[in-house]
């Protein structure tokens, strides 16, 4: 099922006529300035994680308009058009954070350093935003922390509490935010990772780390690095459960208008390119770092010079689809077989650009049984458990969590002796 289209002759695009519960507005979600900057237009895109299953093909899937904007005024990326956060989370939500090692060990690293660097103690209040499936918190928990989570998937929040971390079903803003405040959470240190990209309303989710946050008290936030993002052709980040995309100071902006301040920033690998983000009381007797003042000095040129070659940035997509389709051609054509690693919500927008389906990429395979024996949105892949290679013996193995590189590249260490080929499409094909 399509949203109503109509093609203008004079202006060349596609005009997409939306439902009337998807917003689009001219306005940054942060700061309200008028976006005029675009990015790019991917056209129409299915939502990334609404994997189908064989026999609702028939019936029909929603594509909506994947548009991005970049705000001149407080240099905050977002989508142009949003779709209500519930269409993303519920209680068939496809993603589970335990499923990464690397993910996992790259946590157990934050925890131990949190709690040297913050001077936790035994019984100390630790409180995820987020918090998936209790990937995290459990860390925290094993040292001794009190800890509570916060999640709107049911499925995976119902995950967390078969864990043993106490976990509430809810939407994150100022309303939960005092309801968590008025049963007595007064937390020494909250963690927001990855999902500060997720948030349809921006202002009224930083209202409730505001409303929760202590005079001594940290809120440490993870999120994919927008210069990143583009440096590297990391386009497949763009999909409609990500409504935003940050710089540093697009989050100081932020966090400022909210009577917090970001005193502190790290650089990190995760997702090809994040950053950590610091955040206290405005008041709060946290001093700036060297590594925050440096970097909002440097930023504003490197997002001019970004969002001034947005062209270029658009040009390197088209060759990144162009060339990872003409593999899959001539694979195919010289008899030889490819099989896709994971079904990550970037393959969704990687594969549909591409044009992508199983009669170039037969299959796919993901250790997340909730993942496994349904489609990929749009083209239709199918998703199959991991022990498929074993049978079928591809001789390419195109991986699509590219961010799960150095993992994979040892998961695959015994095929590639025996003369499996590793293929990456992005930032650039590569076969190793």
């Amino acid at each position: 099922m399509l949203a109503k289209t109509r093609w203008s002759f004079a202006n060349n695009r596609l005009s997409i006529d939306l439902p009337p519960h998807i917003l689009r507005s001219s306005h940054c979600r942060s700061c309200g300035a008028e976006l005029r900057q675009e990015i790019i237009d991917f056209g129409a895109m299915p939502i990334s994680n609404a994997l189908l299953r064989p026999q609702d093909v028939a019936s029909g899937e929603k594509f909506y308009p994947l548009r991005v904007m970049a705000c001149d005024a407080c240099q905050l990326v977002q989508l142009a058009e949003d779709l209500p956060a519930d269409t993303h989370f519920h209680g068939n939500y496809a993603y589970f954070s335990s499923f990464s090692d690397s993910w996992l060990t790259h946590c157990e690293a934050f925890t131990d350093q949190a709690i040297r660097r913050f001077s936790l103690q035994e019984g100390d209040v630790v409180a995820e935003v987020a918090s998936n499936d209790g990937y995290l918190l459990n860390f925290f928990k094993n040292r001794g922390m009190q800890v509570v989570g916060v999640e709107p998937s049911a499925n995976v929040a119902n995950a967390a509490r078969q864990k043993g971390i106490p976990t509430e079903t809810a939407f994150f803003g100022l309303q939960t935010a005092e309801r968590l405040a008025a049963g007595g959470l007064k937390p020494k240190l909250m963690v927001a990772n990855n999902v500060f990209a997720h948030v349809p309303d921006l202002n009224d989710f930083t209202a409730g780390f505001a409303r929760l946050l202590q005079d001594g008290s940290v809120l440490t936030v993870e999120v994919h690095y927008f210069l990143s993002l583009i440096k590297n052709s990391q386009f497949d980040s763009f999909y409609h459960e990500h409504y935003s995309y940050y710089t540093v100071r697009a989050a100081v902006e932020l966090f400022k208008r909210h009577g917090l301040r970001v005193y502190d920033v790290e650089f990190l690998p995760t997702h090809g390119g994040s950053i950590r983000l610091y955040v206290c009381r405005e008041a709060a007797s946290f001093a700036p770092s060297q590594c925050l003042s440096e970097t909002l000095l440097r930023e504003q040129a490197v997002f001019s010079e970004a969002i001034s070659n947005a062209a270029a940035f658009r040009d390197r997509i088209d060759r990144i689809g162009e060339d990872l389709r003409r593999f899959l051609i001539d694979a195919r054509r010289s008899g030889r077989k490819v099989a896709g690693f994971g079904a990550p919500a970037k393959a969704t927008t990687l594969l549909n650009h591409a044009r992508i389906t199983k009669h170039l990429l037969p299959f796919t395979v993901d250790s997340n049984p909730s993942k496994q024996d349904l489609l990929i949105p749009g083209v239709h892949v199918p998703v199959f458990a991991p022990s498929i290679l074993d049978s079928e013996r591809p001789d390419f193995v195109l991986v699509l969590p590219w961010n799960l590189r150095e993992e994979l590249l040892q998961l695959f260490a015994a095929r590639r002796e025996q003369g499996t080929k590793i293929v990456f499409a992005v930032p650039e094909l590569e076969i190793v």
